[in-house]
């Protein structure tokens, strides 16, 4: 089952609604932030980051999840608590963030 998504139009900064991070910056995803799973722009096509939990979900014979286009790496993905935010930048094209809550042991 695909992840669920949400699509806004949105120009401003966006943040992780589980941890309050900001998601990306001028210098590029906020690889610091657990709860982000992915960063996909869509006005230049290419993968600003996929976290280990994603890649460690994606099995071996779907390839390389950076060869992936978003529709195709959501699918295959089964993380509870998880979405996606696809947001429309008007010129910039529409990128792509996906969230999930950090996994505990409780």
């Amino acid at each position: 089952m695909a992840l669920p998504t949400i699509g806004v139009h949105y120009l401003g900064t966006v943040y992780s609604p589980f941890s309050g991070q900001a998601a990306d910056s001028d210098d590029g995803a906020n690889t610091g932030d657990p709860t982000l799973l992915f960063v996909y722009y869509g006005g230049a096509t290419v993968w600003g980051y996929i976290s280990p939990r994603v890649t460690e979900q994606v099995p071996t014979e779907a390839g390389d999840p950076e060869d992936l286009d978003p529709d195709e790496l959501f699918a295959l993905l089964e993380i509870d608590g998880a979405m996606v935010m696809v947001v429309d930048t008007d010129w910039n094209g529409v990128n792509y963030y996906g969230f999930a809550p950090v996994e505990t042991d409780e």
